[in-house]
Order: C-alpha cells, then sequence, then structure tokens
C-alpha cells in the first residue's frame, strides 16, 4: 500500500472554512450536494445506545426499497470504495482500473492507495474500447451530473457477461432518479453497485452505505467491514427512513418544486456572476465548467456574502436549496451582483 498520496478534498466543509475565517459562522452550506430537506429524525429510544447492532432490521429494508439484498452494509459507500481493491486483488481481477477523470476523486485515490495501475477516461464511450481489467462508473456522475445512456448500459452489461472484467458502479445520487439504476434487473456477472443513504435522505451522518454483487462476494465483503461497521441507532433509523414511503413521495415532489424556483429564479443570477451558462445538474445539485482562475474568483465571492458551494479544478457545484433557504442565497446573489465584486470577476 501507499501512504504517502495525498487525500482528495470533500465538499462538506464548513466548519473547516469556519475555523479559517472569521464571521463565517452563519454562512448558507452549499458545499455537500445532500439533500437540504433531509428525512426528519424521529425520536430515539435510549436502549440504541447501550446495544451492540443486528442489522437484521435494515436488511429487510434495504432489500425492500432496493429489489434485492445488499451483500453487505457499511459505513457509507466509502467504506466499500475502501474495501473493493483488497477484495478484487484476493480475486486477482487483475491491474489496470479505469476511472472517470472528472468524478467522485476517492475512487481513483483507493485503488492508487492499493497499487493498481489507474488510467483516466473523459467519456464512457472509451471504456467499449480500451482494455482494463475494472473500471469506474459513477452514475449520476459528481459533479457532471452525467448519467449512463440505455446503450451504453447495455453495451457494459454484454462486455462483462462476456469477459472476465469488473464494474464497480456508484449509484450514490440516484434515489432520485431510481428508472436509471442498474439494481432494477439482475446484475451481471463482475458488478458491484454502491449505493448510499447519504444524498437523497440527507442522513450522510448516519454513515449508511450498501454494496449489492454477486452472492460469491459476500462473506469476503462481511469480513472486510468488520462486524459492526454500522452503529446501532444509524441501523434503526436508516430502516425507518428505507421504508417510509410517504416522505419519499414529498420528497421528490418537494425536489421537483425547487429545482423549478432554483432554475427561474437563482440560476440566471449565477450564470451571470459565472459568466457562464454551462451548467449540469441532477435533482440534487448543479455545476459549473468554467475557468479555473474563474471559478476561484466566484468561489471567493460567495463566500463574501456568506455563502459556501464547493470549488473544483475548473468547476464549481451548487447544492439545491432547502425552501426555506431560497431567498436567504437569493438575497445574497442580488448583493453580490449590485456590488463591486462583480466587476472584479470580469
Amino acid at each position: 500500500m501507499n501512504f504517502d498520496l495525498t487525500p482528495p478534498k470533500h465538499g462538506g466543509d464548513l466548519e473547516a472554512w469556519q475555523r479559517l475565517e472569521h464571521g463565517a459562522q452563519h454562512w448558507l452550506d452549499l458545499s455537500s450536494a445532500c439533500n437540504r430537506e433531509p428525512w426528519p429524525i424521529p425520536a430515539l429510544s435510549s436502549k440504541l445506545w447501550y446495544e451492540l447492532p443486528d442489522q437484521f432490521v435494515l436488511e429487510e429494508a434495504a432489500t425492500e426499497y432496493f429489489g434485492q439484498a445488499p451483500l453487505a452494509i457499511g459505513a457509507g459507500t466509502q467504506q466499500f470504495i475502501e474495501i473493493l481493491p483488497p477484495l478484487l486483488q484476493k480475486k486477482r481481477a487483475g491491474s489496470t482500473v479505469m476511472v472517470p477523470k472528472m468524478g467522485y476523486q476517492e475512487h481513483a485515490y483507493c485503488w492508487r492507495k492499493w497499487g493498481y495501475d489507474v488510467l483516466e477516461y473523459q467519456t464512457v464511450g472509451e471504456l467499449l474500447s480500451t482494455a482494463w481489467d475494472i473500471a469506474v462508473v459513477v452514475q449520476p456522475n459528481n459533479p457532471t451530473a452525467e448519467y449512463l445512456g440505455d446503450d451504453e448500459s447495455q453495451q457494459l452489461k454484454t462486455l462483462l457477461i462476456n469477459s472476465q472484467r469488473c464494474l464497480v458502479l456508484d449509484e450514490a445520487f440516484l434515489d432520485a432518479t431510481p428508472e436509471h439504476s442498474w439494481l432494477n434487473q439482475s446484475l451481471p456477472r463482475g458488478c458491484f453497485v454502491l449505493r448510499s443513504v447519504g444524498k437523497f435522505f440527507g442522513l450522510a451522518g448516519a454513515r449508511v452505505g450498501l454494496l449489492f454483487g454477486e452472492s460469491q462476494y459476500k462473506a469476503a465483503a462481511r469480513s472486510l467491514v468488520g462486524p459492526w461497521p454500522v452503529a446501532t441507532p444509524a441501523v434503526h433509523l436508516v430502516a425507518a427512513a428505507l421504508n417510509d414511503k410517504a416522505w419519499q413521495a414529498e420528497a421528490l415532489e418537494s425536489l421537483a418544486e425547487r429545482h423549478d424556483y432554483f432554475m427561474a429564479t437563482i440560476v440566471p443570477k449565477l450564470n451571470t456572476l459565472f459568466d457562464s451558462q454551462a451548467i449540469q445538474y441532477t435533482p440534487l445539485f448543479y455545476t459549473w465548467i468554467l475557468d479555473e482562475a474563474q471559478a476561484n474568483k466566484a468561489f471567493q465571492a460567495l463566500h463574501s456574502v456568506g455563502i459556501h458551494i464547493r470549488l473544483g479544478q475548473g468547476w464549481v457545484r451548487v447544492s439545491l436549496p432547502a425552501g426555506h433557504e431560497m431567498q436567504r442565497l437569493n438575497a445574497g446573489l442580488v448583493r453580490l451582483l449590485q456590488g463591486h465584486q462583480l466587476k472584479e470577476l470580469r
């Protein structure tokens, strides 16, 4: 293993910025891309803090919600991103891994950490004509918001069936558009699917992720995550969230309503601020591909009015605000666009 690699940066880091910048305590945090109207946490029985976790109730809820049983449940999809390299190394799956050039950087980082040869691709289509042993596809991609097309999905499935390759499909952001999920059908040989409750459900702090794939990997995956990867309160809370069909329907309606308002009222102002209309989005976040210098200036300008977003290399990402946050965001953008910061951006 290579422990000298520099870990990737992440969003959801408002408290770190608050420690760096005076007066940041009341900033609006739109950096993490998790649902800003999360599943409401009910009162918890104190006994949940005293007992070791039994995942049975969560496994039942997950099987019902996703349509098939998970191989393992762990501490967020991040834990499975960490264990898949040693899992597939043990299975002698090969050493060449392809990851998206623009995407969740922990994928590339973890494969490199375990000594794999990591190559980057620009488009999923490259996977259909390139030699590789393992590939990572994120749909929708974070931050590019791209989904697999139907033809691409079918060609990748055919490729897996007719080869010994492995595909890691990261569906962490897919709950708001479940029609795209590969879990809607039986998974092909060599496919692993990652799902999360941190995005659509807004339960990032619960640290719960799920791994789906061939049953032959079940024992190895559970051995690698260890005996109690998810705390007892999180087990019961997430099971309740997955079973809460009424909230899920309401959340989808809320996302659609907030999206309409955001596109009509907020996006024109952000287009002006970023001097770009190159927007791509999912139901949970909006990304602009920008010149790197412009992205940095826009990020700093938004900080000047107490708005924290995700800054990447040549892109910025804005989480869809909660309904009650829209006016605050709009007012901050109005102040910004009326002030001297806009002149500095141009």
